[in-house]
């Protein structure tokens, strides 16, 4: 069944009768994604998080661990409701069922997570949605960004045309990039500082 990709019924059709459509939970690319994305972080615990495009929750639950404070945010109803079944219990995490960008949330984050998510986008709202990330950061805040490189049907946008976008339009310091076959990873933060630096060994 085709939809139009603009609409948000896309995702509709994904969820329907299955809780997982992308495999987060069974399959061992998508478990070695998110720990390769874990390692990237370059604090054991961040203040605030903000995750942006939560789907079923999966990697909200290693990212709360990391997080005093994590808001999670999906624009569709029912990755809302199945991320809610594994993270309700925990009262530090807020989920918000929100579009980008036009529903971006006034707050000030450490650390901001975005994956699987930006190619759905067109390119303005990427744009617009890159300004609204880059105003959200704290003075110590960073922004990771991961997608799969290969294109997607029906979408204008890939991974890799986002990451380049991303490189344009964000003043940021580029910290690193971990560009795997399948998917690549950029982490942005606002001090230019290494961590070996911050922690005093330089």
């Amino acid at each position: 069944m085709r939809t139009d990709p603009n609409q948000l019924g896309y995702f509709d059709v994904l969820y329907h009768n299955n809780d997982d459509p992308w495999g987060y939970e069974k399959r061992w690319y998508e478990a070695r994604k998110r720990q390769i994305c874990l390692s990237l972080l370059m604090k054991e615990q961040y203040q605030h998080g903000l995750e942006i495009g939560c789907s079923n929750g999966v990697f909200s639950q290693q990212l709360a661990e990391r997080c005093q404070r994590l808001t999670c945010l999906d624009a569709n109803a029912q990755a809302i409701q199945l991320a809610q079944k594994k993270l309700g219990h925990l009262s530090h995490v807020d989920l918000q069922q929100h579009c980008i960008p036009h529903q971006f949330p006034e707050q000030k984050y450490d650390l901001i997570v975005i994956s699987e998510i930006l190619y759905y986008l067109s390119e303005a709202e990427l744009r617009q949605c890159m300004a609204q990330v880059q105003q959200a950061l704290t003075s110590d805040g960073v922004v990771l960004c991961c997608h799969w490189r290969y294109p997607i049907e029906g979408f204008e946008l890939n991974g890799e045309t986002v990451h380049e976008i991303l490189k344009s339009e964000l003043t940021l310091h580029h910290y690193l990039a971990c560009h795997d076959p399948d998917f690549m990873i950029d982490l942005w933060s606002v001090q230019s500082e290494s961590l070996a630096q911050h922690e005093g060994l330089i």
